[in-house]
């Protein structure tokens, strides 16, 4: 059998396959090295997992119940136990914001770990075998690479990535191969991605971080809601909470309001009342980065040398309004480029949830990001990764007794 793509579904479908006995595999990576995004991620220290998970850290516009029928096939312990025992990569204890790292802090020691598994599992890797199309034949399945090879296989496990950071090859192509044996998909996006604006006033803000509560307003339902880190850039606005929320705005066009400060209507207003005596300026930098408690004044209409206690009653309204209910002034987004992950893809309906083997063209089973299903920022995507492609690996190596 073949795996496509040498990334993190792709090298632990490789992986898995090749423990169950008797089966020959192939993994083909078009670049000159598996694993680049590994290498790359969390800043080269490479967040392997969340300290914890649930499905609604998850988003799908396939079944609730499939995605949770999902992450139970492999449980997060379990997985944690995998990296610390089989790949000798012990794990350091979860960080602040729930993120867990390697021990070693290297994502090339990850990268590095995984392929000398897949290969002393017996697993064969082949770089710079791109694979143009990949076609069903009488023998099962035909592989031309982008050189002309061609490489026969009974079954393949597609794990070729989304269309993020095409620099690390994932361009996308991997839909076209889905799309050209039967698929469907939900048209993708980038997804965990900075947000832009046409607002000057907050590209001045460039460097500022701070932590908000953000919500996603849809149809005037609050769809989602978290606190996290919010970075401002010379484009608009960037950092954990910009991430989280962009899925909102890029998939769904959804308002995002945010409280600065993660602070609520009575305790800014304890506030003011606590700070009646001082101006408004220095009343918001006691909790806000000076930069922004101006720049917030300044759209609300009111002097910073203004003091608290001579607030209009309007006026108050209008500034507790700015600090805890801001609608973000977005008009995009820094696109495949740079985002994180890619939303959207290949339907989950498309598949059958006990084994990823698609539904349209048996024999292929199909795992990772080039699925419909994104995690948000803190691991969860690794962990989709490596859960869907032991899922996939593993029953594409056990579909028949013939195990050629």
């Amino acid at each position: 059998m073949v795996v496509v793509g040498g990334g993190a579904a792709g090298l632990m479908a490789a992986l898995w396959a090749a423990r169950q006995e008797g089966v020959q595999v192939k993994l083909l990576e078009g670049s000159k090295k598996c694993g680049a995004k590994i290498v790359a991620a969390g800043g080269g220290r490479c967040n392997v997992l969340p300290a914890e998970v649930d499905a609604s850290d998850f988003h799908t516009q396939g079944s609730p119940n499939v995605l949770k029928r999902l992450l139970k096939t492999w449980r997060l312990e379990d997985v944690k136990n995998f990296f610390d025992w089989d790949l000798q990569l012990p794990l350091a204890e979860a960080e602040a914001d729930g993120r867990i790292f390697p021990e070693c802090q290297s994502g090339s020691k990850v990268r590095n770990n995984l392929v000398e598994a897949v290969e002393n599992a017996g697993a064969e890797v082949l770089t710079g075998w791109r694979v143009e199309s990949l076609d069903k034949d009488e023998h099962g399945f035909l592989l031309t690479a982008s050189d002309g090879r061609k490489l026969h296989a009974k079954r393949v496990v597609l794990a070729s990535g989304g269309s993020s950071v095409p620099a690390t090859g994932s361009d996308g192509h991997g839909f076209r191969l889905a799309t050209a044996l039967g698929h469907k998909l939900n048209h993708p996006y980038p997804a965990l991605v900075p947000l832009t604006t046409n607002d000057d006033d907050f590209h001045q803000l460039s460097g500022v971080a701070v932590e908000v509560r953000w919500r996603a307003i849809l149809n005037h339902k609050t769809v989602e809601e978290r606190s996290r880190d919010l970075l401002f850039t010379h484009r608009g606005f960037s950092g954990p909470a910009i991430l989280d929320a962009s899925h909102w705005a890029v998939r769904d066009k959804a308002a995002i309001l945010v409280a600065w400060g993660d602070g609520s209507e009575d305790e800014w207003s304890a506030h003011l009342n606590a700070k009646e005596r001082r101006e408004l300026g220095k009343a918001l930098s006691d909790v806000l980065p000076r930069r922004l408690a101006l720049a917030l004044l300044e759209k609300t209409d009111l002097r910073p040398e203004m003091r608290c206690s001579n607030l209009s009653k309007g006026q108050r309204l209008r500034l507790i309004k700015n600090l805890t209910a801001f609608q973000l002034p977005i008009n995009g987004n820094e696109g495949f480029k740079v985002a994180e992950v890619t939303g959207g893809g290949v339907r989950l309906e498309g598949v059958n949830p006990s084994t990823l083997e698609s539904r349209a063209t048996p024999g292929l089973f199909l795992c990772g990001e080039i699925l419909d299903l994104t995690g948000r920022m803190g691991g969860f995507n690794f962990h989709w990764a490596w859960l869907s492609g032991r899922l996939a690996g593993t029953c594409a190596a056990n579909m028949r007794p013939d195990k050629s």
